[in-house]
């Protein structure tokens, strides 16, 4: 059975250090990008099954990325969690009219996330 790529982008290098052992450990294939710049340059020449993106990052922040990335044909399909520190009700629904898959706060539980991934992720494989 195929593994799912999972982009996790983030603009902290701890926590995407910490999220790739956290999701490789359960076998998924993970490539990290510091920051919404490094993430286009990767999805220039990859399809991830699934993208994990912080909010607060500059100069792209996360909602940023998720509106122009779901603008593009190539990734119009591909599911979308927001994993960011911002608890904040008026962000969540705000992502949710948006059309995120799920918003979850930092810290975050690792299984919880695992089974998102999993129900999202392999829709798309």
């Amino acid at each position: 059975m195929k593994r799912p790529l999972i982009l996790y982008v983030d603009d902290d290098p701890e926590a995407l250090r910490v999220l790739k052992i956290g999701l490789e450990d359960r076998g998924f294939i993970v490539l990290t990008a510091l920051g919404g710049k490094e993430a286009y340059a990767i999805l220039e020449t990859e399809k991830p099954d699934l993208i994990i993106t912080d909010l607060r990052m500059t100069p792209v922040n996360g909602f940023d990325l998720f509106v122009e990335l779901k603008k593009t044909p190539k990734f119009s399909d591909t599911p979308f969690v927001f994993l960011t520190a911002v608890d904040d009700q008026l962000a969540q629904t705000y992502g949710k009219k948006l059309g995120v898959d799920a918003y979850l706060t930092k810290p975050v539980d690792i299984d919880r996330l695992e089974a998102i991934v999993v129900s999202r992720a392999m829709k798309a494989l």
